[in-house]
């Protein structure tokens, strides 16, 4: 690990970025709840991740639960459980919340979880305060980023939680080579592949709304160019010229056989939250 690097597992040295690791870090030392903001493809879960691994031997594991992925009725159910009485023996379903006390709850993308729900988290949350270590509970959330303004969560839960915000990738240029070196190191382990500086200009002057998922999924897309150890605009190009989709999505024109590229590139693959900070 490099002596900027505040986690391992987080690679950039962008003073923002660091400063979003050690808020991380301290939060989970101190048991504190908190939610970490930032655009999709930033890096919000691994971030929350790699705080909370930092934690001392003993520590309980921490559960995690996607809030896109129920509806109202299944998030009750899944985050606080069920008691089941139509059975000749009754039996109580146990909830993530229930899970994890002793330990942490992980929820992804709060701001879809119902208004109802979380207002009934935040209570048992303020709840858990007078239980010992064992049975206490500690949160961690990420959501859409909301910097400046009101978090899009009920504010009883909002009040309760450490705002952490993890930029952008267009915040942190300065990242974008050692990024792109870490994916391809884990991508191409026995073979070593590079950059041309030109290509990482280009890089550098893209807006990347998918942010690092989108990076990661653009270099994937140019291993499969031929290359021959350097990854250059050209491959680029030559990407552009065969893809017709992913030539609409340039803002100007590409003559084909050139190597110069006027505008950004936005690859095919849609950014997703599985991205990481890298």
């Amino acid at each position: 690990m490099k002596e900027w690097q505040v986690l391992p597992e987080i690679v950039g040295c962008n003073a923002m970025l660091r400063m979003a690791a050690m808020q991380a870090i301290d939060a989970v030392e101190l048991e504190r709840h908190f939610v970490v903001e930032g655009e999709p493809g930033s890096g919000r879960r691994l971030l929350a991740r790699s705080a909370w691994c930092r934690r001392g031997p003993g520590a309980r594991s921490l559960f995690t639960l996607d809030c896109r992925m129920f509806q109202s009725d299944g998030a009750e159910m899944l985050l606080f459980g069920k008691h089941s009485s139509r059975d000749p023996h009754p039996a109580i379903h146990s909830g993530k919340f229930n899970l994890a006390m002793g330990g942490g709850l992980l929820l992804l993308h709060a701001e879809f979880l119902p208004l109802k729900t979380q207002s009934r988290l935040a209570q048992l949350l303020d709840e858990s305060r007078s239980r010992s270590r064992k049975e206490g509970i500690q949160l961690l959330i990420t959501c859409s980023p909301s910097l400046h303004a009101p978090l899009p969560i009920h504010p009883d839960l909002a009040g309760q939680l450490l705002r952490i915000r993890v930029p952008a990738l267009r915040e942190r240029p300065e990242d974008i080579r050692a990024i792109s070196e870490a994916f391809l190191r884990n991508a191409s382990p026995f073979e070593r592949i590079r950059c041309s500086q030109a290509l990482i200009d280009r890089f550098c002057s893209y807006d990347w709304p998918g942010n690092v998922t989108e990076l990661r999924s653009t270099l994937r897309r140019l291993l499969l160019e031929p290359h021959d150890g350097l990854l250059d605009v050209r491959n680029l190009a030559n990407l552009m010229c065969r893809d017709e989709s992913c030539f609409a999505m340039l803002q100007g024109a590409f003559v084909p056989g050139s190597a110069q590229i006027e505008t950004g590139f936005i690859p095919l693959d849609s950014p997703a939250e599985g991205g990481s900070v890298q």
